[in-house]
């Protein structure tokens, strides 16, 4: 049965012009968006779809040998390759970024089909300046009436879920159709004269539903239509993990964070900028006060990279100098001045040095933690960063003395946990805060992971649950903290009377808010965390890359390589005393890059590879004019 299906797709017979209209309609927004490409991938389209692609070579895969094989009878060597590959395990044989884009028109009905699989192996073979152009029903298709349970269909909302945080939305086009009740009708009863009109009517509405809005996007709403065609590009982590690197190390007189201070220099607490007469940042400056919270955050985030798949050896000059910068202040007596917020970032950093430097920096690790150890009451929020760092020292070094502390640690976070109201309360005024919620999701994450205690997993996800529900906006941004109607109008009333002309916190959107709820939830995911939240997190890199409120990519308006501090929820930079980037926001922005590159190649190679994907055993390949197995191309 599924063999047919997947067969009598690849070449459809005539259909009643209602039908044929749709068919038509979804490949000609298609192929509009797709363009003329290089080296093209075609994924199970019908044949109609891939005669129409304007490309260098085309190589196709189907799921079904039957299918290919049909696919070839029609195509011949207007197709240069062909593969077929089994849909609930859909491992393309192809080397990573080998195509210049990918097209699928119709697979992703298909409930058989691993659809989630399939979108992160196309990312896999999609080059980083690729597009892949997809067709997807949605429920106001006519054909859902009849078919919900055997085929699927997806909100736009659903749309965006399946391809984020991999891909990012380019462009995308609407289809309509006249509804189930008319369409139903029509096709079946109607003779073809008389259906005419109705497609000229679904015609013209599907030009409607496309007409370029101001921004260039259609304006018509994706819930008016029955089918969405969507344009997406790669994410460029890589690229912006690059620019993110740059930043830090690059010269504090170039608008960078590496400040020369004769001794080989070290990263900057800050830069701080003006805005010029049009509301942009200008006049990036270094500001080099005290080291102890912000420089150790940038050092670990650094470090995190270094130690991944991901890390090179291109930096390793400046990381070693800033190792030995901090183990100077150590030796001179700055312990003492290093809140939680230094210490347990400096402990990973150290412990994570012992991986690819010298084993020596692992005895640093463990001095911060003797220090640390017994002046740690987790009374306040900011404590949990040094249980974070301690969780790298145990790994690398596991002490009786390190799990206790760990042990008691992750006990005194869990204690801190509100029944009433999900958060976590501290002793500090901050504690509700955005950013204090999420640290101490990292140090629980992480010493769940090293004790492996996944009963703590919903104590985590019940935080994330609320952070999204309460503090994530529409455009994927996270307010600083969900104040009541009490304080609300407090300040208010403050404000009225005169004694403050501050802007409310909750007016104020940061840039590494966004990141650390991605890193919390690259934490949940390594300790055994099984919810899905991979939409919020394509959500939260979104507003960076362009949904925030002055609709630019805070990365490329800063200049710097990294985003933007802040903007007002009216979508302003200029608050005087906000007027900076500090280095521990680049060391989340660092983790975070980080930590989407690697839940971006486990889905494609499972946690525990980091070998090149080779094709899966099932496969078959062949070039025009050979049977499968017969010995053609593999």
């Amino acid at each position: 049965m599924r063999e047919e299906t997947l067969t009598r797709w690849v070449d459809q017979p005539p259909a009643d012009p209602l039908t044929q209209y749709l068919r038509d309609a979804e490949r000609e927004q298609a192929l509009d968006l797709f363009g003329e490409r290089g080296h093209v991938l075609d994924v199970a389209s019908e044949t109609t779809v891939t005669e129409g692609l304007t490309a260098e070579s085309v190589t196709r895969v189907d799921f079904a040998d039957a299918a290919s094989e049909r696919a070839e009878t029609v195509l011949g060597d207007r197709v240069g390759r062909y593969e077929r590959v089994p849909p609930e395990s859909p491992r393309l044989p192809f080397p990573d970024d080998q195509f210049d884009a990918a097209v699928c028109v119709g697979p992703y009905d298909w409930r058989f089909l691993d659809v989630a699989a399939l979108t992160a192996e196309v990312r896999r073979v999609v080059a980083p300046d690729g597009r892949f152009v997809l067709s997807i029903p949605t429920p106001r298709s006519p054909y859902e009436a009849g078919g919900k349970y055997r085929m699927r269909y997806y909100e736009p909302s659903d749309a965006r879920a399946l391809l984020e945080p991999d891909w990012s939305l380019a462009e995308y086009r609407l289809v309509y159709q006249h509804p189930y009740w008319l369409h139903s009708k029509l096709a079946t009863f109607a003779p073809d004269a008389l259906q005419r009109p109705f497609v000229a009517h679904a015609d013209r509405a599907t030009a409607r539903l496309n007409a370029p809005g101001d921004d260039g996007r259609p304006r018509g709403a994706p819930e008016d239509a029955a089918y969405l065609v969507l344009s997406a590009r790669p994410a460029d982590r890589e690229g912006d993990l690059s620019r993110a690197l740059d930043c830090l190390f690059r010269p504090a007189e170039e608008a960078g964070f590496w400040l020369d201070d004769g001794e080989g220099g070290h990263v900057a607490r800050e830069l701080t900028y003006e805005v010029d007469a049009e509301g942009r940042p200008t006049n990036w400056t270094a500001r080099d006060d005290a080291q102890w919270r912000y420089a150790p955050f940038a050092l670990m985030g650094a470090m995190q990279w270094r130690v991944s798949a991901h890390g090179t050896d291109e930096h390793d000059a400046k990381l070693r100098r800033e190792l030995t910068y901090f183990e100077e202040q150590v030796d001179d007596g700055a312990l003492d001045e290093l809140s939680s917020y230094g210490l347990g970032p400096l402990t990973c950093a150290f412990a994570l040095a012992s991986d690819v430097f010298d084993g020596r920096y692992l005895d640093r690790a463990r001095d911060l933690f003797d220090h640390a150890a017994p002046r740690t009451g987790f009374d306040h929020s900011e404590d949990a960063l040094v249980l974070y760092g301690w969780t790298y020292l145990y790994e690398r070094r596991p002490a009786p003395d390190v799990r206790e502390a760990i042990d008691r640690g992750m006990a005194s976070v869990v204690d801190r946990q509100d029944g009433w109201g999900t958060l976590f309360a501290f002793d500090n005024p901050t504690t509700r805060r955005h950013q204090n919620q999420l640290y101490a999701l990292w140090g629980l994450c992480r010493a769940i992971e090293v004790t492996d205690r996944p009963g703590y997993l919903e104590n985590v996800a019940a935080v994330l649950d609320y952070t999204i529900e309460h503090r994530m906006r529409e455009d994927g941004a996270f307010v600083w903290e969900d104040p009541d109607r009490w304080t609300r109008w407090g300040f208010e009333l403050r404000r009225r009377l005169g004694r403050t002309d501050r802007r409310p916190h909750w007016d104020f959107l940061y840039a590494c808010h966004q990141t650390f709820f991605v890193n919390a939830v690259a934490h949940y995911y390594a300790a055994g965390g099984r919810r899905d939240y991979d939409a919020e997190l394509g959500r939260a890199m979104r507003w960076l890359d362009g949904a925030n409120d002055r609709g630019t990519d805070l990365a490329a308006e800063s200049g710097l390589g990294v985003p933007l501090r802040f903007v007002t929820t009216d979508g302003r930079i200029d608050v005087p005393d906000q007027q900076f980037k500090g280095a521990y926001e680049v060391g989340s922005h660092l983790m975070a890059l980080t930590n989407l590159l690697e839940l971006e190649r486990e889905r494609v190679d499972g946690p525990a590879s980091v070998a090149p994907p080779t094709p899966a055993a099932a496969t078959t390949s062949r070039t025009p004019g050979t049977s499968a197995g017969s010995g053609g191309e593999q």
